[in-house]
């Protein structure tokens, strides 16, 4: 029924296929990103009196400090003091954490 050469190539096919069932795991779980619209609304927290909002729904390449992320950008406009202020920001797609928020 089953000799050594069977085996052979049953333990063959099998390491072949963990191996390749472990790498398309690994590639889906990194390429997970975290819901933009959240993102938005965790940034709005931060501000008082916010006037108007948005991010961009599609990730792109950002630098920051050498080293590359996959950020989605946003802006928020705040009014003080009947002056409007507004800001860029950049937050990690996978992580969620702003890296940067510049006012303009």
């Amino acid at each position: 029924m089953f000799n050594k050469k069977n085996w052979c190539i049953i333990a063959a096919i099998s390491f072949i296929v963990s191996i390749g069932m472990f790498y398309l795991i690994k590639r889906l779980y990194n390429k997970r990103t975290v819901n933009p619209d959240k993102i938005l609304s965790e940034v709005k927290t931060y501000f008082m009196h916010v006037a108007g909002s948005y991010i961009v729904q599609q990730p792109l390449q950002y630098n920051k400090a050498g080293h590359d992320y996959i950020v989605y950008q946003g802006g928020i406009t705040t009014i003080k003091n009947d002056t409007c202020t507004y800001y860029d920001f950049y937050a990690d797609a996978r992580t969620g954490e702003i890296l940067d928020i510049i006012e303009n």
